[in-house]
């Protein structure tokens, strides 16, 4: 009995102090918390929104229950990987029957590696407003899945602390707790998921080589394949009608992708092989949808409060043409259409490059095919005021500057289509050492 004792005592100060520290240390759970506790409030659900924050940001669930009349759930999270929003799928088919399910793709999710940090703030934001009767169930799917059986993410499950910090201000820290009660009230009302409203509007000439190309890899992974092909089947099985959609993103992030037509044309066929849809609306016609640049992005993939506004306009739009039978596929450009009209320079940029007597000038830009920029090089040397030119414009997309002290130096790069009398179209700047 002592023994019993012993370890009956034993457990029931472990569970107390893993319950203080899940209370005072537990994981960012940021938008998945606001996600699933705006889920579990809704008793039917017509439309399911499910992706990264790129459907978020374009589908926010406010203005497109506002657009269309009906319940929306925004299943969409910052950082959502496929795997992640197989869950909100399966979550969702298991406890309704939504007329449309639109998956916001995300080319992050196909080439790139799962967020491990927001992978367990969705699962632990999962768990936390779960109904009682379904968390064991939500627990033992995770800590038996593929990824984590064999890893110490399987028992790491039941201590979601353990990704969190030890508060360094205790009164802070209290007053924090008490405040996410108070703002869970609203949810609790039945308050919408969204992204916080951004009015940010991006800037072309400050973006520079900075695009979803440059900062992913491109192959698209056989698991990832595999969990959105999980996704199709599922819902080909369930009746329900999945849309897959990209959303409308800058023409930079377009045009500079290099591989972004090959991959249309997968999504397009691998859709159909399951009966569901693939929809660019960046190749959407302005009968549809005008994508109004820079003011409906707040970055280069991003939109902005006003891009997402009026693109749930359009979706609702568009969802009545397709109840209604109506032909879409009409209302979308082909990928030769669409870069026919990028008859324009969307942005440059300029990498300079150090040697020991000279800074070498490298500049780029993005534009559609039938365009031939030039370029035209300045600089504002240490102590300073003013640029100087460094070189007329040219075709040639390079040009040595002979760096004559050391210091700061302030470069900037003009572009402009060939034959053209403007001053620049674009321009970018940028500071180097020497």
């Amino acid at each position: 009995m002592k023994h019993i004792a012993k370890i009956a005592a034993f457990t029931a100060i472990f569970l107390i102090i893993n319950l203080i520290l899940c209370g005072f240390m537990p994981p960012d759970n940021g938008s998945s918390l606001d996600m699933w506790r705006s889920y579990h409030q809704k008793q039917s659900i017509d439309i399911a929104v499910i992706g990264s924050s790129l459907a978020s940001c374009a589908l926010p669930e406010e203005e497109l229950a506002a657009a269309t009349g009906e319940t929306v759930a925004l299943m969409a999270t910052n950082a959502q990987s496929l795997d992640m929003s197989q869950i909100a799928l399966e979550t969702l088919l298991r406890e309704h029957s939504p007329r449309y399910v639109i998956l916001v793709m995300d080319l992050t999710n196909m080439t790139g590696k799962p967020y491990a940090k927001a992978q367990k703030a969705f699962l632990y934001a999962e768990l936390q407003t779960d109904s009682w009767k379904d968390k064991p169930a939500d627990l033992l799917r995770y800590m038996t899945s593929r990824d984590n059986f064999t890893g110490a993410d399987s028992l790491n499950a039941l201590f979601p602390w353990q990704s969190g910090s030890w508060p360094t201000d205790w009164p802070a820290t209290i007053q924090q707790k008490w405040n996410a009660v108070l703002n869970r009230l609203p949810h609790r009302r039945g308050a919408a998921h969204a992204q916080p409203e951004d009015t940010a509007v991006i800037n072309f000439d400050t973006v520079g080589a900075v695009n979803t190309w440059n900062q992913n890899a491109h192959d698209f992974s056989a698991q990832h394949i595999e969990e959105l092909t999980s996704m199709l089947q599922l819902c080909q099985e369930n009746g329900t009608r999945l849309l897959l959609i990209s959303a409308p993103k800058t023409t930079l992030d377009v045009v500079s992708y290099e591989t972004y037509f090959d991959d249309y044309a997968y999504f397009k066929q691998l859709a159909a092989e399951y009966g569901a849809s693939y929809y660019d609306f960046n190749l959407a016609k302005p009968e549809l949808f005008e994508n109004k640049e820079p003011d409906y992005h707040k970055d280069f993939t991003h939109m902005n409060a006003a891009g997402g506004h009026a693109f749930s306009l359009s979706m609702a739009k568009f969802l009545a043409m397709l109840d209604a039978g109506q032909d879409v596929e009409s209302l979308f450009e082909t990928p030769s259409e669409y870069l026919a009209a990028v008859n324009y320079i969307t942005n440059v940029y300029l990498t300079p490059e150090v040697h020991p007597d000279k800074i070498l000038l490298l500049a780029g830009s993005y534009h559609g095919p039938s365009v031939q920029a030039e370029y035209e090089f300045w600089v504002k040397a240490p102590g300073e005021s003013e640029y100087s030119r460094v070189s007329a414009y040219s075709t040639r997309s390079w040009t040595e500057y002979p760096a004559a002290e050391h210091g700061t130096y302030q470069f900037r790069v003009n572009a402009r289509i060939v034959g053209s009398s403007a001053d620049f179209e674009r321009y970018y700047e940028c500071s180097v050492d020497f």
